[in-house]
């Protein structure tokens, strides 16, 4: 008799990470493949199938596959099936992967976006309960969000909710990579963090930043915008948790403690200053495959109810 399963997948610009189930419900053969290769030729719903049917004959002939979630750092419709929008990857905007994937293999698709797929990983994995609002803000090349409520992450109305690396600054004129300009993605993302780097500091390892120039203004600078635009965020929702995240906020050195005490400065008082529960999240390749995970899970729990 076959074990029943569920299968995660994490799309990202470099790599496409894939994981099931096994009997207990904890993650078997991990495994990643590069973006770039296998969509060179440009067929992305082609290569995915192929990818997936591969994945399948070689790990899951013992199992029944009961869902499969996919996370993709995109914009996604409210009902989740169109890809609006995919700035790092060529040939997805407008494109309904799920519903092709699924007349293909024949087993239920859902899409989402990335970033939730990690805070489904992240609010398990610290054990927080999922009744009222929690917020993710990781910091990575971008600036991702995840708002959820009750346990459901926040669409809005045309998919788009949460888009915090979008605010505007006030006074601010660079450009951003959605056409607008003074985005916060331009003064507190990681690739604004790169151009840091590259300007005041051409000869430091992109690594040993924080741990080498700490002191210097551009720097406080940049964790102060974090600290603002998250700090928006949390005025606006008075959230029961927030989990920080993402690979800048796990750089060697990064000083969290001032991040806090900018965010505290930044925060309406008494609350949600003085009631602000925030915790950190590893920065670990397979934590959007393991979230990914959970919402199948909660996807076919739902369809069995």
């Amino acid at each position: 008799m076959k074990i029943d399963c569920v299968i995660g997948i994490d799309i990202g610009g470099t790599n496409i990470r894939i994981g099931h189930t096994d009997e207990n419900g904890k993650l078997a053969d991990f495994e990643r493949v590069s973006t770039k290769e296998k969509f060179k030729n440009g067929n992305i719903e082609e290569s995915m199938t192929i990818i997936l049917k591969e994945y399948l004959d070689k790990y899951c002939q013992q199992y029944n596959v009961r869902q499969i979630a996919i996370g993709i750092p995109a914009t996604l419709s409210a009902d989740r099936e169109e890809i609006l929008q995919v700035p790092n990857i060529k040939g997805m905007d407008h494109m309904f992967l799920g519903r092709t994937l699924e007349k293909n293999l024949g087993i239920p698709v859902a899409l989402g976006k990335d970033v939730n797929m990690l805070y489904f990983w992240d609010y398990h994995e610290k054990n927080l309960a999922e009744e009222g609002i929690g917020i993710g803000v990781y910091i990575g090349t971008g600036i991702g969000n995840a708002i959820f409520i009750n346990g459901q992450p926040l669409t809005g109305k045309d998919g788009v909710a949460g888009e915090l690396g979008h605010i505007p600054m006030i006074g601010g004129t660079g450009k951003c990579g959605c056409g607008n300009v003074a985005c916060s993605e331009c003064y507190a993302s990681g690739w604004h963090l790169v151009e840091i780097k590259d300007r005041y500091f051409p000869e430091t390892d992109m690594g040993e930043l924080f741990t080498k120039h700490w002191d210097e203004p551009v720097l406080k600078e940049f964790v102060d915008n974090i600290a603002c635009v998250a700090s928006t965020e949390m005025n606006i929702l008075n959230p029961d948790s927030v989990i920080f995240g993402g690979g800048v906020i796990n750089m060697k050195d990064f000083p969290k403690k001032y991040l806090q005490e900018k965010m505290y400065e930044h925060l309406r008082k008494p609350y949600p200053a003085e009631s602000l529960d925030i915790q950190y999240s590893e920065d670990k390749v397979e934590n959007g495959v393991k979230g990914a995970i959970i919402y199948a899970g909660k996807l076919l729990k739902n369809r069995e109810k």
